[in-house]
């Protein structure tokens, strides 16, 4: 792994961490780009499309705009280990179940505010799409959709769906044959077909919409827990329209039928490489349509103790857990490169920018986009988006943002200042 020095923040640093946070050098502007992919993807000109993984999942009782009464995914109460949002504290910090911290605070997905904000910092980095995580038809998550398709389309970033296979298992699904779980993933996909793959920003690969999904694992008194090759027929010959589909991992019983697959985070290096490259076999033997690399930033699932098995963690080590991923990323020329993730704080994968970490990991990721790709790069435009937010948000929304973070940002006109320290490793 590729070492890259870089100076580390944590939440007691306050302002000083705070000030590298909101402060860059300016290098370029970001392009506005309507012009097809030539690989046949509704997005920009590039040749590799740029995609973040997104949580719509967190709740905040206080900021909801449904009114929702329960903290979601910021609170965690398993046995004697407990993170309680309600709780402050020293930092003035809620105790919620993560080890970073927004720096917009602990906020509600059902806001459009907070949606928004999302989605002008991803395109400000060069993001093009999220990869939306979704449970189903009428949960939550489902929702959230409509809202996110809309403001995606206004700021320009396309949206695609990303499907739990699980879903057809308990708790979710409860199939007493074999003929269920098809049933269920027909009406499921069939769903995400009928209400939003019709919407402008919804992502499409040659006019195709593009679904790709988590895969299950395991058996039970009904066989395997994943979908067969054999179903999978059934489920695309049933659905009104054609899709594009992905799924996780390298099997290679599912290709053809499956066009695409993925790879999700793993510091086995000897894995991502023999992913790349057998992938890369698949589609040049006509196999596989095309597959997706990623980059992430390292895992730590310690704010949710390990969902309740014991924590688990890969640290990011600075920036370069990061850096190693982003070079691995491009074995094998992968046509969509998903960043793992932009918010999933449970799991302490977040990219998005932080009270301790800051715009580190989004500007280093821009940084490096732009050396490889030719992207002109603009690390000032970053930050607009919390300018924006900050004017934006309502009262509620504003009391979550760290006291620092909102006294900052209104003391910093002018972003054209000394670039940060850790820039100077990038």
């Amino acid at each position: 792994m590729a070492y890259i020095s870089n100076t580390s923040y944590c939440l007691s640093c306050g302002l000083s961490a705070l000030s590298l946070a909101l402060t860059a050098c300016s290098v370029g502007e970001s392009p506005d780009v309507n012009e097809s992919h030539e690989t046949g993807w509704n997005v920009g000109p590039a040749q590799t499309v740029l995609a973040a993984h997104y949580m719509p999942w967190f709740n905040n009782p206080h900021t909801s705009a449904r009114k929702l009464p329960a903290w979601k995914h910021w609170e965690w109460r398993n046995g004697d280990f407990v993170k309680d949002p309600e709780r402050r504290l020293g930092s003035g910090l809620r105790d919620v179940a993560s080890v970073q911290y927004p720096l917009i605070g602990a906020y509600s997905s059902d806001n459009r505010e907070v949606i928004r904000y999302h989605l002008e910092t991803a395109k400000a980095v060069g993001i093009e799409a999220f990869f939306v995580i979704w449970y189903g038809p009428g949960s939550d998550v489902d929702a959230v959709i409509p809202q996110i398709l809309d403001l995606a389309q206004e700021v320009g970033l396309k949206i695609a769906i990303c499907y739990e296979e699980k879903l057809n298992w308990q708790p979710y699904r409860q199939p007493k044959t074999r003929e269920d779980i098809v049933q269920t993933a027909t009406e499921d996909l069939s769903y995400l077909l009928n209400e939003y793959a019709g919407h402008p920003a919804y992502l499409k690969r040659n006019g195709e919409p593009f679904i790709f999904q988590f895969n299950f694992w395991g058996s039970d008194e009904l066989g395997a827990r994943n979908i067969l090759p054999e179903e999978w027929e059934q489920i695309f010959a049933a659905l009104s329209q054609p899709v594009v589909y992905g799924r996780q991992n390298l099997n290679p019983e599912y290709h053809p039928g499956v066009e695409a697959n993925y790879i999700w985070w793993t510091k086995d290096t000897t894995y991502i490489e023999d992913f790349a490259d057998y992938s890369r076999s698949l589609v040049d033997l006509g196999k596989m349509d095309f597959f997706m690399n990623m980059i992430a930033p390292g895992f730590d699932d310690s704010g949710v103790n390990g969902w309740g098995n014991g924590s688990r963690a890969l640290p990011r080590e600075g920036l370069s857990t990061l850096r190693d991923t982003f070079l691995r990323s491009w074995r094998g020329d992968p046509e969509v490169i998903q960043l793992i993730t932009w918010n999933d704080f449970n799991e302490g994968t977040a990219l998005e920018p932080t009270v301790d970490l800051g715009y580190q990991y989004i500007d280093a990721i821009e940084t490096w986009w732009g050396e490889h790709t030719g992207r002109p790069v603009n690390l000032e435009d970053n930050r607009e988006p919390l300018k924006r937010y900050l004017g934006s948000a309502n009262e509620a929304q504003l009391s979550e943002v760290p006291k620092n973070v909102r006294q900052l940002a209104e003391q910093v006109s002018d972003l054209t200042v000394a670039q940060p320290d850790y820039l100077e490793s990038l």
